[in-house]
């Protein structure tokens, strides 16, 4: 990443009950993150929703706003008040979806930013754990 200027790299990797495809591009200033995880041992798909920064309102209220749209869950709560959700929404144009049986996370940093790379993958495996124990919970729940 340090001697190209552009480039693109993908891989596919299995985490627990997780398969995670990652995309990477990056050029000159940003470095773009796609991070595709999909629950393999889901029973029913989640419930569509998305969290985007809202940059208007950002801009005006001069404090971090954001847009929730889609529907509400016990999983779209555990996004909106999860620590790591809001860490990851300081990235450059964030995004944080629920989708079928996926979540997915599109986000950038700075190209010089390497900690805060690592940290993005850091967090995600963070709110793949918390989803993974809120879904255990309710399976455990429903089953009594």
């Amino acid at each position: 990443m340090k001697t190209f200027l552009k480039g693109e790299v993908s891989f596919v990797e299995n985490y627990q009950n997780w398969v995670l495809n990652v995309s990477v591009k990056w050029n000159r200033r940003i470095i773009t993150i796609n991070l595709n995880s999909r629950k393999t041992d889901l029973e029913t798909d989640f419930l569509n929703c998305s969290l985007t920064k809202a940059q208007f309102f950002t801009f005006l209220s001069r404090s971090e706003t954001y847009n929730f749209s889609g529907k509400k869950s016990d999983f779209s709560e555990l996004l909106l008040e999860c620590v790591e959700t809001q860490c990851l929404m300081d990235s450059k144009n964030p995004t944080i979806k629920l989708d079928g049986k996926s979540l997915i996370f599109k986000g950038g940093i700075r190209k010089k930013d390497f900690p805060s790379l690592s940290n993005v993958f850091k967090l995600f495996e963070v709110l793949m754990d918390e989803i993974d124990y809120l879904y255990n919970e309710n399976v455990t729940q429903h089953r009594l």
